[in-house]
């Protein structure tokens, strides 16, 4: 079976990798964003130049993960890369600011996102009983992580392979009653004013395309890393991209552009205008699944960090340890996932949205700056994919990444640096810790 430097066993192969990649990507962003980025596009030419933006912003920040994943094969990921590329106090910043303000509070959402659509098809559920449902799949995730990552891939490809099956019925039902006169929008706004809101636009059309990082984390879980991680990259992201796109088409051209922009429930919406009451129902289904599955998989992932700050003397010792029966970092899944209860119980679904996606990209430019650095302090490490075009592809996903950042709101950007500044005083409290051992 093989394993890694590290203990861990290898036991994801290629299909399990491109499940979980497709698996944490597409998971609430395609249920809920095509209203959003409808509304703030204006017209149906700055909403596909939109979702394109987005597309090759994600494709080319997950190039610099598959050049960086297989020639550094640890778990951890871009904690790895950002230690080798500045040192361990980066690296540790990284680590902290990413489970604090980026993993903690996307699980809390994800499983308020999975429970708010169950509760479309159970009536009568309360705002309580949704927090209740929330930290229930917390809780069964986190024990079924903690058992083992093979049992965390099996669901990881049966849930892909349902939610993908969900969104292609919509796809191809929704082709045949797609009709030309709703590709038409009703904005009153000139055309430079319309193509103005591309960025603004982008913006929700990017959580769509997060979260392929995840597969980074398990680098050291995986299969002969530096061939399977390039190739599940790619064919991962390409699979991702086609669903969001096909997915966006298809909800104008059955909704309308007027009804769409500002919907809650795109996708749902445009399910019933297919299938009529049933479709509401079979939409419902899908997006709980993809939720679940994106949560599964960062439930997952996730801990993989804390594990390897752990392994460099950055985090509490006992972060460090496998469970002596399944061999996994059960010390920081519990972390996460118990912490992320609270921010079920305490925060809502748009706060913990708008933290998590200002820290996750603000981070993400640090990490491809990594590759820049590490290309000059490195340039005999084994690299089995290089990124292609590399520099000017690197720094522009660099230059578009913190362009769509800066579109956060400003109570947003407060909210997340303030989490994310604790890694400042973190550092220091684990450092004089470390010496004190010593």
């Amino acid at each position: 079976m093989g394993e890694s430097g590290n203990g861990l066993k290898r036991q994801i192969g290629l299909f399990g990798a491109v499940a979980i990649l497709v698996g944490a990507v597409i998971g609430s962003g395609i249920f809920m964003t095509p209203g959003t980025v409808a509304a703030s596009a204006e017209s149906f030419g700055p909403f596909m130049v939109a979702w394109i933006l987005a597309g090759a912003s994600g494709i080319l920040c997950s190039l610099v993960y598959a050049e960086l994943s297989p020639a550094m094969p640890k778990a951890g990921g871009p904690y790895v890369y950002i230690t080798e590329a500045f040192g361990n106090g980066f690296g540790f910043v990284y680590g902290w600011s990413m489970t604090i303000g980026n993993y903690i509070p996307l699980v809390a959402m994800l499983a308020t996102g999975f429970a708010s659509n169950l509760a479309k098809l159970i009536p009568g559920i309360t705002p309580v009983g949704i927090k209740m449902v929330a930290s229930a799949v917390i809780i069964a995730l986190m024990i079924l992580n903690i058992r083992g990552t093979k049992l965390g891939s099996t669901i990881a490809n049966i849930f892909t392979v349902g939610k993908l099956l969900a969104l292609l019925l919509v796809i191809i039902g929704g082709f045949f009653i797609i009709s030309p006169e709703n590709f038409t929008s009703v904005t009153t706004s000139s055309q430079t004013a319309e193509w103005n809101g591309v960025l603004s636009a982008a913006f929700p059309a990017f959580l769509a395309f997060g979260g392929y990082y995840q597969l980074a984390y398990m680098s050291a879980d995986i299969k002969d890393p530096k061939k399977t991680l390039p190739k599940a990259m790619i064919i991962g992201m390409i699979i991702v991209i086609a669903v969001n796109i096909l997915i966006s088409v298809v909800c104008v051209g059955t909704v309308g552009f007027a009804q769409l922009a500002g919907s809650e429930t795109p996708v749902i919406d445009a399910g019933t205008a297919i299938f009529g009451p049933v479709g509401t129902i079979i939409v419902a289904i899908g997006a709980s699944v993809s939720i679940f599955g994106a949560l599964n998989g960062g439930i997952m992932s996730y801990p993989r960090v804390s594990y390897s700050m752990s392994q460099n003397g950055l985090m509490f010792k006992s972060f460090g340890r496998l469970h002596n029966r399944y061999n996994t970092p059960h010390i920081p899944t519990l972390f996460i996932c118990l912490i992320a209860l609270v921010f079920v119980w305490t925060g809502s679904f748009g706060t913990l949205l708008g933290i998590n996606v200002f820290a996750g990209r603000i981070l993400e430019c640090i990490v491809c700056l990594s590759l820049l650095v590490l290309r000059k302090k490195k340039p005999d490490m084994s690299r089995p994919l290089k990124m292609p075009g590399y520099p000017v592809t690197t720094i522009l996903a660099i230059a578009v990444t913190f362009i769509i950042c800066m579109t956060c709101t400003g109570l947003q950007m407060i909210k997340s640096i303030g989490l994310m500044a604790t890694s400042i005083p973190a550092y220091f409290v684990f450092r004089a810790l470390d010496k004190k051992k010593d």
